[in-house]
């Protein structure tokens, strides 16, 4: 039986967001696992977490398979914030096997995560900074260089790691 989390009292100017998320598959395993155990670090000091942000469901290898990508910056945990941290915050990419399953291919910590694309073209940026960018580090944050940089696949290792230096985006 699927639950429906949208009221009908909004049901017109959400029909297209319910739509979605009844559309979508429950996600696997290994993603419901690793989303389930970085939202019990909120609750276990006593906060709520959201989640429902913190997913992001694209195909990142080409196979027409959905990927997912979980940024724990989008969780916001009520009642505890800073749980998560105040700057850098854990992302993680799974790869969906097609099957209804997911495996660990990628996880570091970012400043921020964008996926940009769709399709073959679908790229994940994260936001890192000093040696991520290639660059020395600032002798202090207020000073430090930050760049976006992509994340590629390497179908040899089934694993994502980050684009090479040359291709960031520095954020000035």
């Amino acid at each position: 039986m699927r639950t429906w989390t949208c009221s009908l009292i909004v049901l017109a100017t959400t029909m297209l967001s319910c739509a979605a998320q009844a559309a979508s598959p429950p996600l696997p395993a290994a993603v419901q696992a690793s989303l389930k155990s970085t939202a019990d670090m909120c609750s276990e000091v006593g906060g709520k977490a959201d989640t429902s942000n913190a997913v992001t469901r694209v195909d990142l290898t080409g196979d027409g398979v959905e990927d997912y990508v979980i940024s724990v910056g989008a969780i916001n945990c009520d009642g505890a914030a800073s749980i998560y941290g105040d700057r850098q915050k854990g992302v993680q990419v799974f790869v969906g096997d097609g099957k209804g399953g997911a495996k660990d291919a990628f996880g570091d910590y970012a400043y921020d995560v964008a996926v940009e694309g769709t399709g073959p073209a679908a790229k994940v940026w994260l936001d890192v900074a000093a040696e991520s960018c290639g660059k020395k580090p600032a002798k202090d944050f207020a000073s430090e260089n930050f760049c976006s940089r992509s994340l590629v696949w390497n179908p040899k290792t089934q694993k994502f790691d980050y684009a090479p230096v040359s291709t960031v985006r520095m954020i000035k």
